[in-house]
């Protein structure tokens, strides 16, 4: 949950290879300044996670086939989303 990044890390050495902030901005268009990541998942059919981020209410869509320039597309979804159980 904190601090509010996620970290993308090599597999077999678990060396952080980037770290990439979630502060910005809510659904509601209002700053947050730590919002922490609900879930990682793995797409099954492309290099890409889905990453919910809790309390800005985006879902982003991270593209990780380039790790120097990763390419994510934000989907905004309900404010506050809930932790996977």
């Amino acid at each position: 949950y904190w601090p509010p990044q996620y970290v993308i890390m090599e597999g077999d050495t678990l060396k952080p290879l980037k770290i990439v902030g979630t502060r910005g901005m809510t659904v509601d268009g209002e700053y947050h300044p730590e919002p922490r990541v609900a879930s990682i998942v793995s797409s099954q059919i492309k290099p890409e996670w889905v990453i919910n981020i809790k309390e800005t209410g985006q879902i982003k869509l991270v593209d990780y086939s380039d790790i120097k320039n990763l390419k994510e597309t934000t989907i905004e979804s309900a404010k506050f989303l809930p932790t996977a159980a």
